[in-house]
């Protein structure tokens, strides 16, 4: 590919332009020597706001704040990116492009970017989105519980927990045992706005992914609490039953009276937030519909780059409603009730045990 005779898009040519502050654009325009059409020299048509929504999945005024973002993250380190010779705006719109779901051939045509050189930006811009995912997923100020009237008829939740399963188009092999992954399991917590709180990205298997997590670990710490004790997470049945983690009562021991129908109806109003959220990520980032990735690295990356840029869309201010499509999301796997993997027989179960008895009383009148 010849450097100095590159054609780009109109659409992509004028969504650089409109990305760089006092018509820096030209420095861009200079060093590329962007060809255009004939008849499009000097004519080249503004990216309307839906355009560019459409193909880079958020607004401009938001691609403005994460070009500063990431721009401020690789501050001193700009020689280490690839393709020297692609300006950083140029490399993000790219990445997003493919985010969205279209082929590195489609994409490549449009930036004029070869295949070998698109991976080696996709893997460098997706990981640096991912190194910014502790700034936008984090777990919230310890005085933060749910304040949306519609779920907040069990008191003192802070959020959601709840899985997704990621296809592989390509099976990566893991390299111990040599076993084949068709998916990955996305964990997250989510709060009554859709937000991404923690997420856990694992190879799924039968035991409940949460046992592998740093979360895991932090919800059992008795000496460091995540949360105090009267503030909780909610779950389905597939989650162990904790101090800050409340789940639903099963029939298996007791037959369920009118509360705790109400206390599980309660929990189970918190799942609109979650599927929310995990169909706002696929509808947004189509790329994981059916993720072509070689490596487990990659894939956990890719996954780890598009959850940060969920959060960081909605801190923009823009709203999810417009992006949902439901159908996006897979089926989700068969769970098993949690005391079926034989592991609650732990010291701390009473505790918790006594605390959802205390909550199911307060659905006593209601």
């Amino acid at each position: 590919m010849n450097p100095t005779a590159i054609y780009v898009s109109p659409l992509v040519a004028e969504a650089v332009r409109l990305t760089t502050e006092d018509g820096a654009l030209k420095v861009f325009a200079d060093a590329k020597k962007i060809k255009t059409e004939p008849d499009e020299e000097n004519t080249i048509p503004r990216c309307q706001e839906d355009q560019f929504k459409e193909q880079f999945r958020m607004e401009r005024s938001s691609f403005e704040i994460l070009l500063r973002v990431v721009g401020k993250a690789i501050a001193g380190a700009e020689h280490l990116q690839p393709i020297g010779q692609m300006c950083l705006p140029e490399k993000l719109l790219y990445t997003l492009t493919l985010l969205s779901g279209k082929s590195f051939r489609e994409v490549g045509e449009t930036f004029a970017i070869s295949k070998s050189s698109g991976h080696e930006i996709f893997k460098w811009v997706t990981a640096a989105f991912a190194a910014l995912l502790p700034r936008y997923v984090k777990w919230p100020d310890k005085d933060v519980a749910c304040t949306t009237e519609r779920i907040d008829i069990l008191p003192d939740v802070v959020g959601v927990i709840d899985e997704c399963r990621i296809p592989l188009k390509l099976l990566v092999k893991e390299e111990e045992g040599q076993r084949h992954i068709v998916a990955l399991a996305l964990q997250a917590v989510c709060d009554e706005h859709s937000r991404f709180l923690d997420i856990h990205i694992d190879v799924p298997d039968l035991q409940c992914i949460l046992l592998k997590s740093e979360l895991f670990e932090r919800l059992i710490d008795t000496v460091e609490p995540l949360m105090p004790p009267h503030k909780h997470l909610v779950g389905e049945t597939m989650y162990p039953l904790l101090l800050n983690l409340m789940t639903p009562f099963t029939e298996k021991n007791r037959k369920l009276g009118p509360c705790h129908m109400r206390f599980n109806q309660a929990i189970r109003s918190w799942n609109a937030p979650a599927e929310r959220a995990f169909a706002a990520l696929i509808s947004r980032f189509r790329r994981l519909e059916s993720l072509e990735i070689a490596t487990l690295e990659l894939a956990t990356t890719v996954v780890s780059a598009t959850c940060m840029l969920h959060n960081f869309i909605l801190e923009c201010g823009e709203p999810i409603d417009g992006v949902l499509d439901f159908d996006t999301v897979p089926e989700r796997p068969k769970s098993v009730v949690f005391g079926a993997h034989g592991l609650v027989n732990w010291d701390f179960t009473a505790a918790a045990e006594r605390k959802r008895d205390n909550l199911v009383a307060g659905f006593m009148h209601a």
